[in-house]
């Protein structure tokens, strides 16, 4: 492990540090960004250096800080203090790849966290607000190759002490030839008060000084991207700061233990028990042999969807209390039974459920970015509270076995993640997932040819967009 604080330096402009420079963009900063919308250019990077050298930033700083390990570059950050707001923003932390679980990213973030501090002390300032992270959010976009998985990223640093900023943050297009991004997050940690949320005019400030300062954006208020986000931010008091280890579906506080269930598993009966014993009497029910059994399955992968059933427990020693069933297809998820029985009802551990769902569904790697679910009046409310949107549509579920009832239920929608405002449905696309959903959930070879079907497709068919509610 680097030993030294004489093995983190803080990048100049000397022919030393340019060939440092050049090193950390091409080995660790280039292959951080799969998604180049998201990443600043070499030439931009090297030009920021000579501005702070040249004391253009004034009371405002930039850095970029590279670990040395025996000389060789293992790590480094990019971060930006912004004097108006007296706020730290670490637009990048790296460790390279076989020198993780060492330390380093923690030492790395102590590191850029004291220079921020020192930062906001030189502008005069007693001390810093807070720190911003930006980073992508995995629930959006592509999930494309990273230097880190995103989710387990959400958990590393929300254990160093962040909180994701509720509020619909999109960076804006760092140059003429890139485009805007809509799926990364800000985080926020403050240096010393404590709370649940953040002043929304701060944070709006924080934003307009970081598109200034670091973005190079001389008039931030005629940005498309940042005019977005105040109307967003003018309409509130505060914005919610929510623990990233809850937003990736974990809570010490509540823990929810998750056992993947494979055919003849221990657990299948206990699944099979809590399945009768809540959908035993339902007609959108399904014998309770078929969990575990094909054609329901035990969970599994296929080349078009993949099909999950999970035991859910409190703890790993108490008996099963809960279970989720739930199929990955492409470009779109389906719930397929969800139950928390107590102890694990009214606890609040839907929303983190529902979380770990859809970080599978991610993980399925088929493309989906967002999941449909049918669910009768009982709790229609319950659903719609976490999240789930209506599909304002007269809705039939599918006969489970030939010649069987098509109960009038409630379709619903969410996207993954979190969102601000119902999303655009547009009526070809509800219409092929409905399409796949028939053809995989309910093993209907031929949707276009059932009554359910086609009663759908004269609800949707030539809508733009669907109604949600």
């Amino acid at each position: 492990m680097a030993r030294a604080s004489s093995d983190i330096r803080d990048l100049g402009t000397s022919p030393a540090d340019r060939d440092l420079l050049r090193a950390f963009y091409t080995d660790l900063f280039i292959p951080a960004f799969a998604d180049a919308d998201e990443r600043e250019s070499l030439v931009n990077i090297q030009r920021y250096l000579e501005l702070k050298a040249a004391g253009w930033y004034g009371a405002n700083n930039y850095h970029i800080r590279v670990l040395l390990d025996g000389g060789r570059l293992v790590g480094g950050t990019i971060a930006d203090y912004l004097a108006g707001p007296n706020t730290g923003v670490i637009e990048f932390l790296v460790v390279a790849p076989g020198q993780r679980e060492r330390g380093l990213g923690r030492r790395l973030l102590d590191d850029v966290e004291t220079a921020l501090a020192e930062d906001a002390r030189a502008a005069g300032a007693p001390g810093l607000r807070a720190v911003v992270a930006e980073m992508n959010d995995p629930f959006h976009g592509s999930f494309a190759p990273d230097s880190m998985d995103p989710f387990t990223r959400l958990l590393v640093w929300s254990r160093w002490g962040y909180s994701k900023l509720d509020f619909p943050y999109v960076q804006p297009a760092l140059s003429a030839q890139q485009r805007p991004v809509a799926s990364m997050l800000l985080a926020w940690k403050p240096a010393s008060e404590t709370g649940d949320a953040v002043a929304a005019d701060i944070v709006k400030h924080v934003v307009h000084e970081y598109m200034r300062w670091a973005m190079r954006i001389e008039q931030p208020q005629h940005s498309a991207e940042f005019t977005g986000m105040a109307r967003h931010l003018d309409g509130r008091a505060q914005v919610a700061l929510l623990p990233l280890d809850h937003y990736a579906g974990y809570d010490r506080a509540r823990p929810l233990v998750i056992r993947e269930i494979t055919a003849g598993d221990a657990d299948l009966p206990a699944v099979r028990a809590i399945y009768e014993a809540h959908f035993r009497d339902g007609a959108s029910a399904m014998e309770a042999a078929a969990l575990g059994s094909e054609p329901a399955g035990a969970s599994r992968r296929r080349d078009d969807h993949a099909y999950h059933l999970w035991a859910l427990r409190p703890t790993p020693e108490a008996p099963v209390a809960g279970l989720a069933s739930f199929f990955t297809l492409a470009d779109t998820g389906f719930g397929g039974y969800i139950v928390l029985a107590p102890p694990l009802r009214g606890t609040g551990r839907l929303p983190l459920l529902l979380a770990r769902i859809e970080t599978q569904m991610v993980r399925d790697r088929f493309g989906a970015s967002g999941w449909y679910i049918e669910c009768g009046d009982a709790v229609l409310a319950t659903f719609r509270r976490v999240g789930f949107y209506e599909v304002a549509i007269p809705y039939r579920q599918p006969p489970l076995r030939p010649g069987g009832p098509a109960p009038a239920l409630h379709l619903l929608y969410k996207p993954f993640g979190r969102v601000y405002a119902p999303p655009a449905l547009s009526g070809a696309a509800l219409l092929a997932s409905l399409r796949r959903i028939h053809r995989v959930v309910y093993a209907i070879d031929r949707p276009e040819g059932e009554a359910v079907y086609r009663d759908l497709a004269r609800e949707i068919d030539g809508r733009a967009v669907v109604p949600l509610r």
